[in-house]
């Protein structure tokens, strides 16, 4: 199964037979592709494509991800048809309204998250040991935060958690932004609009991650609005957000193997007018094919995570997704 980038203005896409017909307005890359080898699809720019044609992607349950905005920062998604069996969100529901039982469940992918924080601190410093006093630092910290988390493993309340997460997170960012070159000018974590060239690069990452996330939660048959560690929130998939969180340290790290590599460069980022920075076409040329080689395997564990998860909730014991997500290597993704 593979996933299909759409970044050509004004493609149209047309199915026939089981076969997906994607034609360019200059005719010079018209491609037909079976379904059946499709697992995902994502408009990265404006596409044309009928009603008869999202029904046969859901029907083939091919996810569809349309990318919205200069910087691909909205996002709409065509999961298919979800999970039949809707005990399993009834009792999503019942499980997840008890405040005690969030806390387990977010302990453990609180902890999941700042070990796998820790660890990339760790990577990032064996490649730059001339700043290893910052990433040291940072790693020591992430390490009193574990021990928190270790000596009161099932009293803290939520909202402990979420400060213990927010607190981890500040840490963490101040150690991994010192690892990139002052050029980039990136000084620390900034959204909504990104600045410079590496929070668009974590930004569009993090999109790419949730739809992947949202998508493994329809399929494990959760409702991906109904979370723990996030709130409810209108137009977020909250669970999907939780289920994300351990992986984002993954994905900085990639990120980060991205610039270093050379892979992306400041060439591929341009500014609106707004100062938002962008991905231009040929940074997306080389942004999409590198995401592609890693994306599968963030998608098996995801998916794996959620059924785990769902497993504990349809049991109403999240401490057993708890230790699911303790067990799980601080360095890479379930496999």
């Amino acid at each position: 199964m593979s996933t299909l980038y759409i970044d050509r203005q004004g493609s149209q896409l047309n199915i026939q037979t089981g076969v997906l017909h994607i034609t360019t307005p200059d005719g010079e890359a018209d491609r037909r592709l079976p379904l059946k080898y499709l697992d995902r699809i994502v408009l990265r720019t404006d596409t044309q494509l009928s009603s008869k044609v999202l029904c046969a992607l859901a029907d083939s349950g091919v996810n569809l991800i349309a990318l919205g905005g200069r910087g691909g920062q909205k996002i709409a998604q065509i999961t298919g048809t979800p999970h039949n069996d809707a005990r399993r969100r009834w009792q999503q529901v019942l499980t997840l309204s008890q405040p005690q039982a969030c806390a387990q469940l977010d302990h453990g992918i609180i902890h999941s998250k700042v070990k796998r924080q820790r660890a990339t601190l760790a990577h990032i410093a064996q490649e730059r040991p001339d700043i290893r006093k910052p990433l040291f630092d940072g790693q020591q910290r992430l390490g009193r935060i574990l021990d928190t988390l270790h000596s009161n493993a099932e009293g803290h309340t939520l909202d402990q958690l979420r400060g213990l997460e927010g607190a981890a997170a500040a840490m963490y960012f101040e150690a991994y932004f010192s690892a990139y070159a002052p050029a980039l000018g990136a000084t620390g974590r900034n959204r909504r609009p990104p600045r410079d060239p590496v929070n668009a690069v974590l930004s569009l990452s993090y999109t790419m991650l949730y739809a992947q996330a949202t998508a493994a939660c329809w399929s494990a048959g959760l409702d991906p609005a109904l979370g723990a560690l996030h709130t409810l929130s209108h137009g977020r998939a909250a669970l999907a957000c939780d289920l994300m969180e351990p992986y984002r340290p993954l994905v900085d790290l990639w990120v980060w193997q991205q610039f270093r590599q050379s892979t992306l460069r400041a060439e591929h980022f341009g500014h609106d007018g707004a100062g938002a920075c962008l991905l231009n076409k040929a940074g997306r040329g080389h942004f999409y094919p590198a995401w592609e080689q890693q994306a599968h395997r963030h998608q098996r564990s995801l998916l794996r995570y959620a059924r785990a998860m769902d497993k504990a909730l349809m049991h109403g014991s999240p401490q057993a997704a708890w230790s699911h997500l303790m067990d799980q290597p601080a360095d890479t993704a379930a496999e």
